[in-house]
């Protein structure tokens, strides 16, 4: 009887422990900077999950001056031959933008190219 009340605790003990270790974490969604020639670009995902998403954009000259105009987003997966067309992102407030309803089918490793008057630029995005 003790032996059996043993393996059974046993046995829980290490389902939890595989639970633990093998459950799906998020990473928290941090800012994403890169930098063209003239603006200073920074990407912040409300996610870094697989599936719907959306971006803020903050973007400034060198100078950390707002910088406005028409803002596109095209999100890519090369590694597995995936692309959505480009997105106009939606002004919020000057320097500020929202992109949302990007659907990023798969977790991996994505590159959200930002461009704004010319200036381009790809901001790897690691996804859950």
């Amino acid at each position: 009887m003790k032996r059996s009340v043993i393996a059974v605790v046993a046995g829980v003990l290490a389902v939890v422990a595989a639970v633990v270790v093998l459950w799906p974490r998020t990473v928290e969604a941090q800012p994403h900077l890169a930098e063209s020639s003239d603006l200073r670009f920074e990407l912040t995902p409300d996610s870094t999950r697989s599936g719907s998403n959306a971006f803020d954009l903050r973007i400034t000259d060198r100078s950390g001056n707002a910088a406005d105009g028409d803002v596109t987003v095209e999100p890519a997966m090369p590694q597995m031959g995936h692309a959505l067309a480009p997105i106009t992102a939606a002004a919020q407030a000057p320097g500020r933008y929202r992109v949302a309803g990007v659907d990023l089918t798969m977790p991996g490793q994505w590159e959200i190219t930002v461009s704004l008057r010319g200036e381009r630029v790809v901001i790897p995005l690691l996804l859950t």
